[in-house]
């Protein structure tokens, strides 16, 4: 049972550990994409239709989504990174 047990936990760490990884890497590779400021809460209204439609209408053609992020400076307000 005890063994069991540690392996649990090591492969719970392992995950752990590689969202972290992901989470980095989508924080680095969204830095070098462009973004738009606008309202809604990046948690929850990120991949959403509304946002997509929104973004698509802004650019004027058809953009992809790649990840947002609440923005420091305004409460309510997230930051859009996508790629044309």
């Amino acid at each position: 049972m005890r063994k069991f047990q540690r392996t649990a936990a090591a492969a719970a760490g392992v995950l752990a550990f590689s969202g972290l990884a992901v989470g980095a890497a989508q924080t680095a590779q969204a830095a070098e994409l462009p973004y738009v400021e606008t309202q809604g809460d990046a948690a929850t209204d990120c991949f959403t239709a509304e946002t997509q439609r929104e973004m698509d209408m802004g650019a004027g053609h058809h953009v992809t989504i790649v990840h947002c992020e609440r923005d420091p400076q305004s409460p309510g307000t997230m930051l859009v990174f996508y790629r044309s």
